[in-house]
């Protein structure tokens, strides 16, 4: 039967089934190799992509904003699955406006000099030292951000781009002064008010829940009496930042570096020029025929230059570096010699340059005493970072190879594992607080496996592997364990209820005009009066002063309102007068006069990014 089965394969047919199946693999393969994008999209905005590695950089910058502004208010937001993913849907609205405002920048041919941008950079705080540019600081800040030279003048010159978009379209948003008037009218609105205050504890005395009247309240209400669900974890964490805190960078090292890169740590070259800038070459030849009789430069640019402001100083311009200016500016400036030399006539996207080379600052070296601490941390933090790479690979493979015990795979890798019990989603803080780490510790097929994670990425620089050791699921307490709870809060709820009712009634009395008093009199209440309450009045709960100032004018029928104060007890408010302010400040008026304008151009802006959408075509990929 086997030498039949042999021949079978040698035969015809056999070959061209097996050639078959041989092709039907290799069109599927290179189908999907083809059909296998080369980068992962996190959305296309009128066929221009954003991609994932885009959107992951803008998510982390915005995380990590929030973190340090609001450090653990942030981090209890973070463990709702659902708050984060409307939060990464945000940050991808965000470059989606953002890439909108640049298709339309491009499309009305706003552009950016080099110019510009080198002025933008230089006038940031956070590349200054003592009020002023410094280089290294510059580096060093980019470094630590993953950031290029060029990739960050690329992010200023859009970001100025859009500006110029902004303020071409929303930069005629004006508000009127009899606007701002008004608004500072109402703000200084004052009203009069008389108002009761019920305590709830005046009507404690209430009839006591019955034994049936607890069983239907917990009945109805189960779901309101269960435990949180909790895990017991064991977890192994890999931190850059950790490993760094543990290397010492040597001497030897950090002078290796510094001579290994001392163009990192020179002051680059730096040119003084003077130019003439006209639109049309027989001029500037003209010009340079002039200069070369002898005529000054200085005298020609202040009366013939286009750059008026460079022209007034004798056509004078700030140092320089090269790559600064246009790149043939850049290059005929770079190619002079001797102060007082003068190129020959220079053809920019401007116009027509003469340019004559004032001075020149030679590259200078900074001494390695200044940057030592500078390489010494940029050392440590990419040894760290190579030992992450490694520790971090060694903990996804062992923790593979091994399953089903955290404790033999921190044996294996020298790594520490540890243990929290009683874990719930809301009590979870710092790595294990991780929105994607929340959801696969209380992911039931995760837990049912009692298997090892896959590595976690956190960060760029942090991964995580976890593992539930137990699991307590949400469970309905029983009744006898929340008896007493139940007792007070129907006892509470009930005298809330009388509460109610009796301010009720007095609201009644009030917009009747029957008196009131026999009603105070009853629970030894009075009735007080405030004048003149404002806006930011501290004689009531903030609630209060927003329900006072929400009601309408008093008429010949009287309205009178109840409002539930943070305490719990309600209180009857009538109001008796509106008071319009006397005089308006006109600087209190300005103030209002550009929040207005502020307010409307915002409005605008939103207006602009919907009518940009509306007629986009937009896939959102994640």
């Amino acid at each position: 039967m086997l030498e039949k089965l042999r021949e079978g394969s040698q035969g015809p047919v056999a070959k061209i089934i097996l050639g078959l199946v041989i092709l039907s693999f290799a069109l599927a393969g290179v189908g999907s190799y083809i059909a296998s994008p080369s980068e992962q999209l996190a959305a296309e905005v009128n066929g221009e992509s954003i991609s994932r590695a885009e959107f992951d950089q803008a998510y982390q910058n915005e995380r990590a904003r929030l973190e340090s502004q609001f450090g653990a208010a942030f981090n209890q937001l973070a463990a709702d699955p659902s708050y984060m993913a409307q939060f990464r849907s945000n940050v991808l609205d965000r470059m989606i406006g953002e890439r909108l405002l640049d298709q339309a920048a491009e499309n009305y041919g706003l552009r950016v000099s080099d110019a510009q941008v080198k002025s933008q950079i230089l006038g940031m705080q956070e590349f200054q030292v003592d009020g002023r540019f410094d280089n290294e600081r510059y580096l060093a800040v980019l470094y630590r951000a993953n950031l290029q030279p060029a990739q960050f003048r690329d992010m200023i010159r859009n970001d100025l781009t859009r500006r110029q978009l902004q303020q071409a379209l929303l930069g005629s948003e004006f508000a009127l002064p009899s606007e701002a008037e008004l608004l500072v009218k109402l703000n200084q609105q004052t009203r009069d008010v008389r108002y009761v205050t019920v305590p709830v504890a005046k009507f404690a005395n209430q009839e006591a829940p019955s034994e049936e009247d607890l069983l239907a309240y917990y009945e109805e209400r189960k779901n309101t009496f269960r435990t949180e669900e909790s895990v017991d974890v064991e977890y192994i964490v890999v931190d850059a930042e950790k490993i760094a805190a543990s290397i010492e960078v040597s001497e030897e090292d950090i002078q290796q570096f510094y001579d290994a890169n001392q163009l990192t740590y020179s002051q680059p070259e730096k040119r003084k020029v003077a130019h003439i800038l006209v639109a049309d070459e027989a001029k500037a030849e003209e010009l340079l025929a002039k200069i070369n009789q002898g005529e000054e430069f200085a005298t020609l640019a202040a009366a013939e230059s286009e750059d008026t402001f460079s022209g007034q100083e004798g056509g004078e311009l700030d140092w320089f570096e090269s790559g600064v200016m246009a790149p043939e500016f850049d290059a005929a400036s770079f190619a002079l010699v001797n102060n007082g030399d003068v190129s020959e006539v220079v053809k920019t996207e401007f116009g027509y340059h003469l340019i004559k080379l004032l001075d020149v600052q030679e590259s200078q070296a900074q001494p390695l005493e200044e940057v030592k601490e500078q390489i010494s941390q940029r050392l440590q933090q990419e040894q760290a970072q190579d030992a992450f790479y490694e520790q971090a690979q060694r903990l996804a493979e062992v923790s593979f190879e091994i399953p089903d015990s955290l404790v033999d795979v921190a044996s294996e890798t020298g790594l520490e594992v540890e243990t929290v019990k009683g874990l719930t989603r809301a009590s979870a803080n710092g790595a294990l607080g991780e929105p994607q780490v929340i959801n696969q510790l209380f992911n039931l097929d995760f837990i049912a496996e009692g298997l090892n994670s896959d590595a976690i990425q956190l960060s760029d620089n942090s991964s995580i592997v976890v593992r539930v050791m137990a699991h307590q699921a949400s469970e309905v307490k029983p009744y006898e364990e929340v008896k007493a709870q139940i007792n007070t809060a129907l006892t509470q709820s009930r005298s809330t209820k009388a509460a109610q009712d009796y301010a009720d009634s007095l609201i009644a009395a009030l917009e009747s005009g029957e008196g009131i008093d026999a009603l105070l009199y009853e629970q030894q209440l009075k009735l007080d009066s405030k004048f003149k309450v404002a806006r930011d009045s501290q004689d009531f709960e903030p609630q209060v002063v927003r329900h006072l100032f929400m009601m309408a004018k008093p008429s010949e029928q009287k309205v009178a309102s109840r409002i539930t104060t943070m305490s719990g007890d309600q209180l009857v408010i009538q109001l008796t007068a509106v008071n319009e302010a006397e005089t308006v400040d006109a600087s209190e008026t300005n103030q209002w006069l550009q929040q207005l304008s502020n307010v409307k151009t915002e409005a605008s802006y939103q207006v602009l990014i919907d009518v940009l959408k509306s007629k986009a075509e937009i896939q959102n990929l994640l």
